[in-house]
């Protein structure tokens, strides 16, 4: 392949051009001001696409019925399916939005739970006014003869 680049270039009076290996592109890291230039571009194609497509449903509504064609009938039914397809791609769109930038929590619960212990000592745990071990802060007073 080399000779036939430097035989055309030859022939064509150009500098011959050195071959370009692909690079290797890094990916999988998430940047959010990306996303988020990516979400409002798409957002905004949606918008201008359902705006035109409005338009144009409104044209050949006036076409088929001023024509009274078949084809026309079946140009705006095949419209208004589009129309609705992309209403569905902009809810879509918004889903995997929420799902992409939501926060995931884990919910742990435990079942078939076991406590060993007297019913006195599940009671002082689960109501700590109604214990029966109540710890009473108390101060210590050097209680020495007087002189």
């Amino acid at each position: 392949m080399d000779s036939m680049n430097k035989n055309l270039s030859q022939f064509f009076n150009v500098p011959v051009q050195p071959d370009s290996k692909p690079t290797a592109i890094a990916g999988g890291t998430f940047n959010n001001n990306n996303f988020q230039k990516d979400y409002e571009l798409v957002q905004g194609n949606f918008k201008d696409l359902l705006n035109n497509g409005s338009i144009a449903l409104e044209s050949a509504l006036k076409v088929a019925t001023e024509s009274d064609s078949p084809r026309a009938f079946e140009v705006v039914a095949i419209l208004l399916k589009t129309l609705a397809d992309l209403n569905n791609n902009v809810i879509d769109v918004h889903k995997k939005v929420k799902d992409t930038t939501a926060v995931k929590t884990e919910i742990k619960q435990t079942n078939n739970s076991v406590f060993l212990g007297s019913t006195t000592d599940l009671q002082n745990i689960l109501n700590k006014d109604r214990s029966t071990n109540k710890i009473i802060d108390a101060e210590i007073v050097n209680n020495e003869p007087k002189q």
